[in-house]
């Protein structure tokens, strides 16, 4: 896929989610707007959890299926974009998905419900499919202990900017590099640490 028509996919997922969210969020009275209320701590505490959740991506890439969607679909993709669309990517990512997982889903299904239907929507492999649930029951604890979407919506975009730009640079050195990229191990220099 190109890196516009992921862009404009992106965009339109992430408008379909807030649809659907405020739709959802009106017609059952939950109330959203209290829960994006930020603070300062909670922008702290979520930085710090996507910032903790980045250590999870050596051990991730410790799955051959993994390192196959890492070496084929992932890297090729982060090659084509920009730091710009880093960015929008991880905000949008996670304000919206954030929103409707946690914000709608969660109150309304509970939490292995949500975290389930969470994987599911990240489901590019089985392996994948164990640790975004695990992800989504994470987030969804994240909501629960501090009584608001602020904390996971910036875990979430926190982690997905590191875990994009972690790729581009992976991409960059595939390409300057003779020799075959392996993806970081827990002991590569080259990982998140």
């Amino acid at each position: 896929m190109s890196r516009i028509a992921f862009l404009r996919l992106e965009w339109t997922l992430s408008l379909a989610l807030v649809l659907v969210s405020g739709v959802w969020a009106t017609l059952r009275s939950l109330p959203l707007a209290p829960l994006l209320v930020p603070t300062p701590g909670r922008v702290l505490a979520g930085a710090l959890a996507g910032a903790l959740l980045w250590s999870t991506i050596p051990v991730l890439l410790c799955a051959p299926s993994m390192q196959r969607v890492w070496r084929d679909v992932l890297r090729p993709f982060a090659a084509t974009i920009t730091t710009t669309d880093v960015l929008v990517i991880a905000t949008l990512s996670g304000l919206t998905e954030e929103l409707f997982f946690r914000g709608v889903l969660l109150p309304e299904t509970g939490v292995v419900v949500s975290s389930l239907c969470f994987g599911a929507l990240h489901a590019l492999t089985a392996t994948y499919f164990v640790w975004a649930t695990a992800v989504g029951a994470v987030m969804s604890a994240l909501t629960l202990a501090a009584g608001s979407l602020v904390v996971p919506i910036v875990a979430h975009a926190t982690y997905n900017f590191g875990a994009l730009l972690l790729l581009r640079r992976a991409a960059g050195r595939a390409a300057s590099s003779p020799r075959p990229e392996r993806p970081p191990t827990i002991a590569s220099p080259h990982g998140i640490g």
